[in-house]
């Protein structure tokens, strides 16, 4: 037991039970109590004023919607969803009396009905049609069981840090409220009815203000979710452009394998609409991504970029030095079930090639095809490779080339017994004379590409003016790439086929192409084909019959339509089975540059394609100087840090 000194006991009596000293003057509370730490604890105080509410720190007003618009299709509330500021939406639901609804509809018929009879201007008797129309449109979709009817309410929460602050919110509101066909009200000396009927407690204390009675179609609309949004942004995404309905990001995740089925992608549009625009900016974004990219550049639109980023462009042209030898293998992929071996890769091949005759002489016939079957073989047989255990042992000059086809043939023509077979293919061995001793060398040779790079494109522009010397270089490149893709099972490579109409036009290049495409996600890659030639790719089939169009429109996860003619849309619908609103179709007809209609999956997005500065400056220079007087940017300026943030990076510890 502890004993306490005079002086202790004497202290002691000058305190209260509480331990307060007596002497001290408690009379005002407000000095004495730490008013601080009550405040940290529960900061709240309420000051009521006609037009809003002062809490705290917080400047609150509640504005109630009293009409709505007539007709609004889904998601339409996000202009006000994404407004910048500290702004809550409020819904309320309850039950409607729906016979009173159908009663109301059911008179307006019989009403409008009598008054159309003695009305004779035009202009109010089609109002009269059109609201008996609507009125029976209703009655139908109940009577359908679609919808039922309801009362809705609704009420804008808005908060802000000063007086000043809020009305500039209210004022912005207010304008996006205008333009959403929504009638606000400010309550005047009923901030404290509105401010606890926007409060989730359930308690509505203005409902005969804000009542709307509609069906439950109609009141689904105002429900702000993001049904246009196409946006799973991550480090990985792709970032594809500007959600026109949204203003939001749209991006997408294509190595996401739970959410997008493959990584193909097909983008169609007219002349200058903006494919090419996209398409390069989709290329200068995998660059910096460093992800591999090839491309088939039939119009030469690619290389300047390619060049500039230290890739490599392959010229090719009728005498071109360059060479892709089509009767080469490249890899020992091979979809089947059976043992690889080199007979059977030659047989694959073989077919290949026999699409690639198809492509330079485009009426050969099934006979014409099965005497070049034998013709390849007895090439191949010839040339030595069967003796190899693998294509790797074998060197690129002991691969036969399109020479020893024609001689090949020029034996069937010399000999007896193939003298019968040398007639079927006369008309071919013609046409591939002219590739052999002619002007058109370009695949008369050993292949001589090293590719040393990830970034290549081949750029096809100067064989544009004969369309199936063109055609064949597109399908021999196309080939090539393929094989060099399936070499590579994890590294993720991109491969642009622009203007893939080219690989349409004959039944055995389309099926390869087709076969190839559906492919891709197997080997991590992506195909990226472009066309405005859509005709051409509607009226494309395949070995099968299957219209090509449809298959590889089909098998690409996501397409991107760029503005297109009625005629073409028409199509499009009928024959790809891709299905068009009005409203998409009303965007697509406009054909503004730029702007097209993104399908991710089931997801649609109204989409703008735009370009940043320095994508601009890369891809049009010229537009670039009028809009950036800085024709060069002065990047290291611009992210040059401030006093504050270098003191800041200095002491930053992980």
């Amino acid at each position: 037991m502890r004993l306490f000194s005079k002086k202790e006991v004497e202290e002691q009596d000058d305190t209260d039970e509480f331990g307060v000293d007596k002497s001290q003057d408690i009379s005002n509370l407000d000095d004495f109590l730490d008013s601080e730490s009550i405040n940290g604890v529960y900061p709240f105080s309420w000051e009521e004023f006609p037009d809003h509410i002062e809490s705290g720190d917080n400047y609150i007003r509640v504005l109630a919607i009293v009409d709505y618009p007539k007709v609004k299709s889904g998601n339409w509330l996000a202009p006000l969803k994404r407004k910048k500021g500290n702004i809550t939406i409020v819904q309320d639901f309850e039950s409607s009396n729906a016979r009173k609804m159908v009663e109301y509809y059911n008179n307006t018929i019989k009403n409008k009905e009598a008054e159309k009879v003695d009305t004779y201007d035009p202009l109010k008797k089609k109002k009269i049609v059109q609201a008996i129309e609507t009125a029976n449109m209703q009655l139908n979709k109940y009577l359908d069981s679609e919808v039922t009817y309801l009362y809705q309410h609704m009420y804008v929460f808005l908060q802000a840090e000063s007086l000043e602050e809020l009305n500039a919110l209210t004022d912005s509101v207010n304008n996006t409220l205008s333009k959403l066909q929504l009638k606000s009200m400010n309550p005047i000396k009923a901030q404290y009815q509105a401010f606890w009927s926007a409060m989730p407690i359930g308690e509505n204390l203005l409902k005969d203000y804000t009542f709307k009675q509609s069906n439950t179609e109609v009141a689904s609309s105002v429900i702000p979710f993001d049904d246009a949004d196409i946006l799973d942004l991550n480090p990985h995404s792709d970032i594809e452009g500007i959600n026109k309905d949204t203003n939001s990001l749209i991006a997408i995740d294509y190595m996401d394998k739970r959410n997008v089925l493959n990584q193909n992608m097909v983008v169609i549009g007219t002349s200058g609409v903006g494919k090419t625009t996209y398409m390069q900016q989709k290329i200068l974004r995998y660059i910096a991504k460093g992800v591999k990219v090839f491309i088939i550049d039939p119009e030469n639109e690619y290389s300047e970029i390619v060049e500039h980023f230290g890739g490599q462009v392959v010229h090719l042209s009728s005498n071109s030095a360059t060479k892709i030898n089509p009767l080469e293998i490249f890899t020992e992929e091979l979809d089947t079930s059976q043992e690889v071996n080199i007979d059977l890769l030659i047989k694959d091949k073989i077919q290949r090639v026999k699409g690639f005759f198809q492509v330079l002489k485009p009426d050969l016939t099934q006979v014409e095809k099965s005497v070049l079957d034998s013709v390849l073989h007895d090439c191949y047989r010839n040339s030595g490779v069967l003796h190899y255990k693998n294509i790797k042992s074998i060197h690129q000059d002991q691969w036969p080339i399109l020479s020893d086809v024609f001689q090949q043939i020029e034996r069937l023509r010399d000999s007896k017994e193939g003298k019968e077979r040398y007639e079927i293919i006369k008309d071919f061995y013609f046409i591939l004379d002219s590739y052999v001793n002619g002007s058109n060398t370009l695949f008369n040779g050993f292949t001589n590409i090293d590719i040393n790079t990830n970034l290549l494109s081949f750029d096809l522009k100067a064989l544009q003016n004969d369309e199936e010397i063109q055609g064949a270089a597109y399908l021999n490149t196309f080939s090539f790439l393929w094989d060099e893709i399936t070499k590579n099972r994890t590294e993720n490579i991109k491969l642009f086929v622009d203007e893939f109409h080219f690989l349409t036009q004959n039944p055995d290049a389309s099926s390869f192409f087709y076969q190839a495409f559906k492919r891709f996600r197997k080997y991590n890659a992506g195909a990226i084909a472009g066309t405005q030639q859509i005709q051409d790719v509607l009226d494309g089939t395949m070995g099968n019959g299957k219209n090509v169009g449809e298959a590889i429109i089909g098998n690409s996860y996501t397409k991107l339509f760029f503005g297109l003619d009625p005629g073409s849309l028409d199509d499009i619908e009928d024959k790809l089975r891709v299905n068009f609103s009005k409203k998409e179709r009303k965007l697509l007809e406009k054909k503004k540059q730029g702007e097209g209609l993104m399908i991710n999956g089931s997801k649609r997005a109204f989409m703008k394609v735009t370009l940043t500065e320095e994508e601009l400056r890369l891809i049009d220079f010229e537009q670039y100087q009028e809009k950036y007087p800085e024709a060069i940017p002065n990047y290291e300026e611009r992210i040059k840090m401030t006093p504050i943030e270098q003191e800041e990076a200095r002491s930053f510890q992980f």
